[in-house]
């Protein structure tokens, strides 16, 4: 059983699940709106990764590729949980007024181009969040296959950064607002752990044999 990668198999993985960090990413250059790289960029991409990785996950020759984006995704979304559990919780412990889900509605509003309040919008959003999520594991498995906690916190942080770049824009917030800080270092934080664990945790199980 091989556990490795090729250059064109890291390269073509990456651009397909990099789509939707690019989207906000080109959003926040100024470049090009959600309602086009979502619905025609970011959805076919997310489908065409899917469908590679329940179409050929019991072909030898994609098995380690499609293992990796399986595991990224699933460890992904475990992460996000994570992340979207301890926000609200550190909003509550340390009294910030800056609503850790105040991104969701947003994000629907650019995507579909609706109010915030309107229920599509709000499912739209949420649906790119867990997709950011999902992606980004994904992203990391593809990167760093065997996984690592420090190594997961390490891209945590880049993400965390890009966020920091964008997210004021749109949300409104400053940089030195404590909420702001600390819901998004906290949470990518615990985000990246997770996830370096997850990946680690699948690898060691399945494919430490053959180093």
């Amino acid at each position: 059983m091989n556990n490795k990668l090729t250059l064109t198999q890291i390269i073509v993985g990456l651009l397909l699940t990099s789509t939707s960090g690019l989207a906000i990413t080109l959003w926040g250059l100024g470049k090009i709106p959600m309602t086009f790289t979502v619905s025609f960029v970011v959805f076919p991409t997310a489908i065409i990764v899917v469908a590679f990785a329940l179409f050929y996950k019991n072909i030898e020759k994609f098995h380690f590729y499609n293992n990796l984006i399986i595991q990224g995704g699933k460890w992904g979304l475990i992460a996000t949980l994570f992340y979207d559990a301890i926000r609200p919780l550190l909003k509550l412990i340390f009294r910030f007024d800056f609503n850790p889900y105040r991104a969701m509605p947003i994000f629907g509003e650019l995507i579909t181009g609706l109010e915030q309040t309107a229920s599509l919008a709000i499912a739209a959003g949420w649906t790119y969040h867990f997709w950011n999520g999902i992606s980004f594991g994904m992203m990391f498995a593809l990167l760093v296959p065997k996984g690592g906690m420090l190594k997961g916190f390490i891209w945590s942080m880049i993400l965390q950064g890009l966020m920091m770049w964008v997210y004021p824009h749109f949300l409104a917030v400053r940089l030195e607002d404590p909420g702001f800080l600390m819901t998004g270092l906290v949470g990518h934080g615990l985000w990246g752990i997770v996830l370096g664990y997850g990946v680690k945790r699948f690898y060691e199980k399945n494919y430490k044999e053959l180093d």
